[in-house]
């Protein structure tokens, strides 16, 4: 009986492994590319949401009149950082669509440059949150940070 056992699972071991081998070994399929109207379809929600989260946090916020009168900087930092992001993720999707692969060096310029220019979004947002945040009284203040992380792409809390 133990020997039964013992052969069953060696038996089971190997045809294990050689189902995740073959799964490994299979040849990877196109990527599968969004048509140019998925991807407006899909701008368009996220520039919905972005209204949304904005108007969200600008009536969280309850700003006065004088804390009003930074919104629209902030504002339009928020909205240049997003329309940098999606030119960013159509540059990667035409690149996808492209045959050929990137070689490793041209691959590590590629997020190299993807970083740079995120960066550069953040520095704007942040010389625009200065004078709002400023403005704000302590309860604004405390209610600001959780009113950013909207902003933030998902995945990234």
């Amino acid at each position: 009986m133990r020997k039964l056992l013992i052969a069953s699972a060696v038996i089971a071991g190997f045809a294990g492994s050689a189902l995740v081998s073959n799964a490994y070994a299979a040849p990877r399929s196109d990527p599968v590319v969004p048509s140019a109207a998925q991807i407006q379809d899909l701008q368009n929600r996220e520039a919905v949401l972005l209204d949304s989260h904005l108007a969200g946090m600008k009536a969280g916020l309850k700003l006065n009149e004088d804390q009003a009168k930074t919104w629209p900087a902030f504002e339009t930092a928020i909205r240049e950082t997003a329309k940098g992001r999606w030119d960013r993720s159509r540059e990667a999707l035409d690149r996808v669509t492209k045959a050929e692969q990137p070689s490793p060096v041209e691959r590590m310029t590629i997020m190299a440059d993807h970083l740079e220019k995120s960066a550069a979004d953040l520095r704007k947002v942040v010389a625009a949150s200065g004078p709002l945040y400023a403005s704000l009284d302590e309860t604004q203040r405390r209610d600001f940070g959780p009113l950013m992380r909207q902003f933030k792409p998902s995945g990234q809390r």
